[in-house]
């Protein structure tokens, strides 16, 4: 009897022994497919990459934005690239190969093909563009949009101070034929109360902006501009075109205590009608804001957009899978031997 059972409790080892390796070979079979699917995935990718980038080499057929880097004094670069996105989007990765233009011709006009590239601008939208090189050095924030299709951008030679960071600049850039109070460089406060660009951005007004100045950047200002609270209210107040009904209005609106006395500045009297109105049309409270982007270098913020990479979620570890494995089969061999050892008492019993 004794006999019996223990070639029973060896047999139902072996069978549960086999059943868990066909199991685990299954299992590894799954994750070899995952990872080649993954891999068949990104290898699609990189094809439609590799077609976009040789539709732009046989030069531009859609939609398009330029650069004339001979305004640039930029030297030793392998290309222009293009930097676009908007309030709520980025069309591609800063530095990827999407975002490159070319220049078939070797003038050193760089074009972009927006359509190539899967860049699809909404007419209603503004939108934010910065050319910078190979080598890393960058434009300012220069606004866009579907009314500036086929123009160029060009340096004008003057440097902005990174909103951000006062010790930082970057090239200015326009457009050869827009309207630079439009589309023009994105007009901002520093970190030092120092009003540079020209074109409010759609989802503020320029006393939004002020109100937010005086928020969250009023403080740093005082400590590293070298001016008094008069003179600095009134040069930031001056550059945005506020009047001193708006600064009340706006110190009013933040909550802060300034050193400002109203009969003392130097600003027009009154309100500025156009002060709350944004490009965008109607008007907008100091909540309003806008996502700048771009590298450290020069740009006015960080992107909080960027496009997905693509990558395969199957795994090469197994080790979570073989733990797994041991534990079943020590625990059939533990009910095993428990098995021959109760066996035995009772033989001997």
């Amino acid at each position: 009897m004794f006999k019996r059972l223990l070639c029973l409790a060896i047999a139902l080892v072996m069978v549960m022994g086999i059943a868990v390796v066909a199991a685990s070979a299954a299992q590894v079979e799954l994750t070899d497919d995952a990872a080649d699917t993954a891999a068949e995935v990104g290898a699609a990718d990189e094809g439609a990459d590799v077609g976009a980038e040789a539709d732009a080499d046989t030069g531009a057929s859609g939609n398009t934005f330029s650069f004339d880097a001979t305004t640039s004094g930029w030297n030793n670069y392998e290309y222009i690239a293009f930097h676009i996105w908007g309030d709520d989007e980025t069309f591609a990765d800063w530095g990827s190969r999407k975002q490159r233009g070319t220049d078939t011709d070797g003038d050193n006009i760089w074009t972009y093909d927006l359509d190539a590239n899967g860049v699809s601008l909404n007419s209603s939208k503004q939108y934010y563009v910065i050319f910078y090189s190979s080598t890393g050095v960058q434009t300012y924030n220069l606004i866009c949009g579907t009314a500036c299709y086929g123009d160029t951008g060009y340096c004008t030679g003057n440097s902005i101070e990174n909103p951000v960071d006062s010790e930082k600049t970057a090239a200015e850039a326009k457009w050869r034929n827009q309207d630079a109070s439009v589309y023009g460089p994105e007009l901002a406060i520093t970190s030092i109360g120092n009003v540079v660009g020209s074109a409010c951005p759609a989802s503020k007004s320029r006393y939004s902006m002020f109100v937010t100045f005086l928020k969250d950047t009023l403080t740093n200002a005082r400590s590293f501009s070298g001016k008094d609270d008069q003179a600095l209210i009134d040069d930031t107040a001056s550059a945005l075109g506020l009047y001193k009904g708006d600064v009340t209005a706006a110190i009013a609106e933040a909550g802060v205590d300034v050193d400002w006395d109203e009969s003392k500045s130097s600003l027009t009297d009154g309100t500025n009608p156009d002060a709350n109105t944004t490009p965008g049309g109607g008007t907008s409270s100091s909540s309003s804001t806008t996502s700048s982007s771009g590298s450290s270098g020069g740009s006015s913020g960080g992107s909080s957009g960027g496009s997905s990479s693509s990558s395969g979620s199957a795994s090469s570890s197994t080790t979570g899978q073989e733990t797994t494995v041991l534990y079943i089969m020590l625990g059939v061999m533990v009910v095993a031997a428990g098995v021959i050892f109760f066996l035995r008492r009772r033989e001997r019993a």
